[in-house]
């Protein structure tokens, strides 16, 4: 890849960090980067090489699935997902989605370094790489943005930011901004958005300790995929220095002005916002994280079908069909229920019976 291209993502290389996988890290200021989507296509290797040598898991953990982007079947496990059956041209494809990437981080298997090391070592090619970074202290929110394009205090290569609002119908109150930069099939596109709202929305368990999140995502393809999984696997503190590859693209794309008393008609010579050089000074600094996150109900409940069906079939079965063989286990279950496993059930049922009614409206803002 040219000189060109590296100068886009690469940023002047600080201080090595040491490693420590399996713990979730912020920084003082309340900031952690992660993955948080992994598609990868494969046109050599079989579906055993996928899952052995590449995932490093076992193909008894995996069942059959629905199949999706032109591949008529899939094979799971949770939300790690492998389709095939497409086109002969078309080969195998991984697809790890947020909570994919989640559960294959709480795996233990690989770091992403290692991961992505496996994935060019059988020729696959990254067709998506999203990294997520997450503000749990407010160094400035969605409406600040906004404000400050309409303002036109936004230098970048994007020609238009889109808002998202998700609004409440019976109270008019706005539930969630999303500000888009970038189309979803473009080779990158920034989301930077309230995931606090989005996941209350959703009846999402959430620690009462948080009480501000904002996200702010980089979807990557294709050639600009590759160059950040190429970056992480060739440096040695790769995952360490995360942050600073991160910081160098938002750098490229997005840069937040003060015109403050200045005459000077030229954006590019104004002083960039306190707020946004305070947060790329961090989000510069951050290794990518791993993080442990609690499973819903009904994510608990298709994972009970995928993995545990068969096992409690054989019971009833084996038991000519005595159904009070599962109701002892049940009631066992029952017994050793802990107080976290109660706050998920009163949760879910809140959940149930306050599901806000919402609508979606979509503006463009011209820079």
């Amino acid at each position: 890849m040219g000189e060109e291209m590296k100068k886009e993502y690469l940023h002047p290389y600080s201080n090595p960090r040491t490693h420590n996988m399996g713990v979730e890290r912020t920084t003082e200021t309340g900031l952690r980067a992660c993955v948080d989507w992994v598609g990868a296509t494969f046109k050599n290797i079989e579906m055993e090489q996928l899952i052995f040598d590449v995932l490093k898991l076992n193909s008894d953990d995996f069942s059959n699935g629905d199949g999706n982007y032109g591949y008529k079947e899939s094979f799971r496990y949770g939300s790690i997902v492998i389709y095939f059956n497409g086109r002969e041209d078309m080969g195998l494809h991984l697809e790890l989605k947020g909570r994919g990437c989640r559960e294959y981080e709480n795996l233990g298997k690989q770091t992403w370094k290692e991961l992505f090391q496996s994935i060019f070592a059988h020729q696959g090619y990254l067709t998506r790489l999203d990294t997520a970074v997450d503000d749990f202290e407010g160094m400035f929110t969605i409406p600040k943005l906004v404000n400050k394009i309409k303002k036109a205090e936004l230098i970048s290569p994007f020609k238009l930011a889109r808002v998202l609002e998700t609004i409440k119908i019976h109270s008019g109150d706005v539930n969630g901004m999303t500000l888009y930069f970038g189309s979803p099939q473009s080779d990158i596109q920034i989301r930077i958005y309230d995931k606090l709202a989005e996941r209350k929305g959703t009846n999402y368990n959430v620690s009462e300790d948080i009480k501000v999140w904002i996200r702010t995502e980089l979807q990557l393809r294709d050639e600009k995929a590759m160059r950040v999984a190429e970056i992480i696997t060739s440096k040695e503190d790769g995952e360490e220095s995360i942050g600073e590859t991160v910081c160098g693209i938002l750098k490229h794309y997005l840069r937040f002005v003060e015109k403050g008393k200045s005459k000077d008609t030229n954006k590019r010579r104004w002083k960039t916002a306190k707020f946004w050089d305070k947060f790329l000074g961090e989000v510069e600094k951050l290794p990518l994280t791993t993080i442990t996150e609690e499973k819903t109900v009904l994510e608990t409940k298709e994972w009970l079908k995928r993995s545990l069906a068969p096992t409690l079939a054989l019971v009833y079965k084996a038991f000519d069909n005595d159904i009070d063989q599962i109701a002892e286990i049940i009631d066992e279950g029952c017994n050793r229920l802990k107080t976290k496993h109660y706050e998920m059930i009163r949760k879910h049922q809140e959940g149930i019976k306050k599901a806000p009614i919402v609508c979606e409206t979509i503006r463009a803002t011209e820079k």
